[in-house]
């Protein structure tokens, strides 16, 4: 039976490089299932939920060719490296910020100077209507206090939900503490003060089960859980722990960076059990999976973009997917049926 392929990809800053990392390895996999090294990932799935980083490799992943606008420009492998020149640009810092903000106590901790000039570089002037697939990437409108989603197919219904790819990918970076909140404009010129969504949906599966409920895929409308393959790509494991006696002693403004990560965590956990719950309702148990490897010796620093950590972060991967060989050939079945192999 036909199934509706989702791919959600969590928020996490360096640590973005692991779910890169587990789609290159399955977009290789694909290659040798389809025998063509031209294949995509991208042309398997349905559709894409990012948030934070997540959003990032999302945009990436679905940016259109310069030529062939329907077709992804990069491979996975261009977007790890793309992902992993964003880390070294983004989370890095001047001698001259670090006196002026004290660190990070009197502004947020990074620029974002290297950031635009980035996305510049890789998104052009290309709109988010143009993305090759429909997705959504979550964020937090301040002005009006509520959720804001980015919708790549209501992107192509009106202007009014278009904006500048460049643009919804430093929304997505926008991470408090860490970088400025953003004021964007959509093709209208309507402005949206924004910030990550990752302060209410770090692991953006279950927006991604949402919209999906409510949109037509071929011969499917409206899928509920039965319908779906959804694959769910977190960020690492462990999150830092916090003691008892650690936490009761904290200053109000100690909590800032352990309550961020404590609701991105919780956020993340709460959803993959939602989730696991929805589509066991359905008897479709094998229809969700979620992808979460240990750490190893990487660490768990939303920031930490050491070139040894960033290595760290590759060595983690590279140890899960030789012990899941054949969950990830399971996964690659499950995106490209033998009908979609043999074409």
């Amino acid at each position: 039976m036909k199934k509706v392929k989702i791919i959600s990809i969590d928020g996490g800053g360096v640590r973005g490089v692991i779910p890169a990392l587990i789609l290159q390895a399955l977009e290789e996999k694909i290659q040798l299932r389809t025998k063509n090294k031209h294949s995509r990932l991208v042309d398997f799935v349905d559709f894409f939920a990012g948030t934070g980083s997540g959003g990032v490799i999302t945009c990436a992943l679905l940016n259109p060719d310069d030529k062939l606008k329907a077709k992804a420009k990069f491979s996975t492998e261009e977007v790890n490296n793309f992902f992993h020149e964003f880390c070294l640009k983004a989370y890095s810092k001047s001698h001259l910020h670090k006196i002026q903000t004290l660190g990070g106590l009197l502004n947020d901790k990074y620029t974002d100077k290297a950031l635009n000039t980035l996305f510049t570089e890789q998104f052009a002037d290309n709109k988010f209507s143009q993305l090759i697939k429909p997705c959504i990437i979550a964020a937090y409108d301040l002005d009006h206090r509520r959720a804001h989603f980015f919708n790549q197919h209501n992107a192509m219904i009106t202007k009014a939900k278009d904006f500048h790819i460049k643009d919804v990918a430093r929304v997505a970076t926008a991470t408090p503490t860490y970088f400025q909140a953003v004021n964007i404009k959509s093709e209208l010129g309507i402005s949206y003060p924004l910030i990550d969504g990752a302060v209410f949906a770090n692991n953006p599966g279950m927006c991604a089960y949402a919209e999906t409920r409510k949109m037509y895929f071929e011969n499917i409308k409206n899928p509920i859980s039965k319908d779906m393959y959804l694959l769910s790509l977190g960020t690492g494991l462990p999150e830092r722990q916090y003691t008892f006696h650690e936490a009761k002693n904290f200053a109000p403004g100690q909590w800032t960076k352990p309550l961020l990560s404590i609701v991105r965590s919780g956020n993340a956990e709460t959803v993959t059990h939602q989730l696991k719950w929805l589509f066991d309702a359905e008897k479709n148990k094998n229809g969700f999976l979620r992808i979460n490897p240990d750490l190893k010796n990487a660490s768990n620093k939303f920031d930490a973009a050491s070139k040894s950590n960033l290595k760290a972060l590759k060595e983690a991967v590279d140890d899960y997917i030789s012990k899941n060989e054949s969950l990830l050939n399971e996964i690659v079945q499950n995106l490209v049926p033998i009908e979609k192999a043999l074409e």
